[in-house]
């Protein structure tokens, strides 16, 4: 009589069995099109993200959110592109999907803005103050990090009690306090990331909940960051480190690598990592 014995494979991340029964799988459709080549070095060059938020879920972006309804990223853009050379470095600009707190009759013209890795929260910017906001935070170098003071270095200037920039009275500026996950959720960009990113985003919410961090750890769905071959596609602020392929069962030992700044928990998402936030000067 011949036996045969089933051996159970581990993911290295996690720990979780494969296929993992304790959280939500992919469909076998989606994660059959995820890219297995290598990651690194996959980050295009950017020493700050900008995440525009409006009201507007992610099933209703476009492919390209220049194209969103009221131009508001369009004339972004615009800006960023005409003051480039006196920003003197590259920044990366994504569509945020939330409940924006603006007050205004003319929400397709007006948002709020995430800035990481600042951790500042800028409410209410109308279309027509992006030039005023652009030239203050990265043309004058008025944020929390003065990214061309090349005496200190990021993290140095986020234990600093700096003060806010300072906009017209209806603006209002505050700092973000904690960990940040931005997940991409891009549908019409790629429906891998468009399936992949709301199923993560739910597991963040539910360990969230279930290890009581609800004030200390806080996500963003975001339009297309690059690499949707590789989804899910999560970036953690205010470290600046991009993983992708991330399963559900992943989110834990993320979450609880960055909460704890435990250097071994960050080594088991090695076979995650895409690369960094440029901090080097």
């Amino acid at each position: 009589m011949s036996s045969t014995t089933e051996t159970t494979s581990f993911d290295p991340c996690s720990g979780c069995e494969i296929p993992c029964s304790k959280h939500a799988c992919y469909p076998s459709e989606i994660a059959k099109e995820i890219d297995q080549g290598n990651m690194i070095g996959s980050v295009e060059k950017h020493r700050r993200h900008l995440c525009i938020g409006q009201s507007i879920p992610p099933s209703q972006w476009p492919k390209d959110i220049n194209d969103l309804q009221g131009d508001y990223i369009a004339e972004l853009s615009r800006v960023l592109k005409e003051k480039k050379d006196c920003i003197g470095y590259s920044i990366k600009l994504s569509s945020a999907s939330v409940v924006t707190t603006t007050t205004t009759d003319d929400p397709s013209h007006t948002a709020d803005w995430y800035v990481f890795p600042d951790q500042i929260k800028i409410t209410n910017v109308n279309i027509k103050q992006i030039e005023q906001i652009i030239q203050t935070l990265f043309v004058d170098d008025q944020s929390v990090i003065k990214i061309k003071d090349k005496t200190k270095t990021i993290e140095e200037q986020l234990k600093e009690n700096n003060n806010l920039p300072s906009f017209d009275d209806n603006i209002r500026c505050e700092r973000l306090h904690g960990l940040w996950l931005l997940v991409c959720c891009h549908y019409q960009r790629d429906q891998r990331c468009g399936v992949i990113g709301p199923m993560i985003v739910d597991e963040i919410e539910k360990y969230v909940r279930e290890a009581d961090l609800i004030d200390k750890v806080h996500w963003l769905k975001v339009s297309h960051l690059g690499g949707h071959k590789f989804a899910g596609n999560v970036i953690v602020y205010p470290s600046g480190a991009w993983y992708g392929r991330v399963l559900t069962c992943h989110i834990p030992v993320l979450i609880d690598a960055y909460r704890s700044s435990s250097e071994d928990l960050k080594s088991k998402l090695k076979p995650l990592y895409r690369g960094h936030l440029d901090t080097t000067w």
